[in-house]
């Protein structure tokens, strides 16, 4: 994600055929896919714990809602900070702009009702709206042009410069469907299921892309590259590929590292993920923001790589830091005090 959005901000628009930019883009095009299925894998973790603690149907609900209007009232607090910057050359209208939050919100109150439902009944709740999102997304391209104003058409109509919920609110809908049914496996069985989760992100992906090149399709007006339900499942089938790898990952690295006598422990995956709206806040001001207007669709490929490179080592180095601050005795109440008595 952070490389992509500087390659995509910064590249001169000449060079944008180029083959080094289109690789650029293909991680990035997946990493906001994945952001949308872990928020969704986050949900069903949370209203997993809420039914463990005996919570009501209702309140799992409502717990679901007050994660919306999280996300929601972030979305406006990073679109009003990011106009503030950019005064007086930014516009109002951009902080109801629909961005990766709004969409995050929007599709857990679409997923609000199917937290009221049991674990496996969730499972398929989740998994019903994921579908009934990615495949209906051509029709609401072709509704786009109907829409009463310009805010629901942001929110609901695919477009190519936003997270409409069509059909990026899919992905958090598979996400909820995903972290239900992975709290219902055994943990001595995980490993196991991981595996043919990896398989079956492999089989889903090539399968998704053989249909996508038949010659005859479902509707009459669709494009792969925004609206296609083709694209949205090859996108699945590369995130549960990625999750299976990561699963052992997490699993293996550690053991070997402890065979080893090794004491590293420091990962940059996962340092990056514990401070992830930290991290996205920070990198879109930079990349997006006014401060190096002048480098922006003017930058040559040698510039930009060196300035992706720049931003990722930054935010590394910005995520290390809120982590140790947060650490420290700083924060801690009880040290502070035994600190000043001294």
């Amino acid at each position: 994600m952070l490389q992509g959005h500087v390659w995509e901000s910064f590249t001169d628009k000449s060079l944008r055929d180029t083959g080094v930019y289109v690789f650029s883009q293909f991680p990035g095009g997946v990493a906001p896919a994945v952001f949308l299925f872990l928020a969704g894998v986050t949900l069903a973790f949370l209203i997993d714990s809420r039914e463990k603690r005996g919570v009501s149907p209702w309140g799992r609900s409502v717990a679901a809602l007050r994660r919306a209007g999280f996300l929601g009232g972030l979305a406006i607090l990073f679109r009003f900070q990011m106009w503030v910057f950019y005064y007086p050359h930014g516009v109002w209208s951009d902080v109801l702009r629909v961005d990766i939050l709004n969409c995050m919100g929007a599709a857990c109150v679409m997923l609000a009702p199917v937290a009221a439902l049991r674990r496996m009944q969730r499972v398929r709740g989740a998994l019903f709206i994921g579908a009934v999102i990615a495949f209906g997304a051509p029709f609401m391209s072709d509704w786009k042009a109907l829409a009463p104003n310009d805010l629901m058409r942001s929110y609901l109509a695919p477009d190519y410069s936003g997270f409409a919920l069509f059909p990026w609110g899919a992905f958090v809908a598979f996400g909820m469907a995903c972290g239900t049914a992975f709290r219902l496996i055994p943990e001595a069985s995980r490993e196991q299921v991981m595996q043919w989760v990896g398989w079956a992100g492999f089989v889903l992906a090539f399968l998704c892309q053989y249909l996508s090149n038949l010659p005859y399709g479902l509707y009459p007006n669709s494009e792969f590259w925004l609206d296609s339900p083709c694209l949205t499942l090859i996108k699945c089938g590369v995130i549960l590929m990625v999750c299976s790898f990561a699963f052992f990952w997490n699993e293996w690295v550690p053991r070997l590292r402890e065979a080893a006598g090794s004491t590293l422990r420091f990962s940059i995956p996962r340092q990056l993920g514990t401070t992830s709206l930290l991290i996205y806040w920070v990198h879109i001001e930079i990349v997006y923001g006014r401060w190096f207007e002048k480098y922006k669709q003017n930058t040559s490929l040698g510039m930009t790589f060196f300035a992706a490179v720049s931003v990722v080592l930054l935010m590394i180095g910005l995520s290390y830091g809120k982590t140790a601050l947060v650490r420290s005795d700083w924060f801690d109440l009880n040290a502070r005090r035994r600190l000043s008595r001294q």
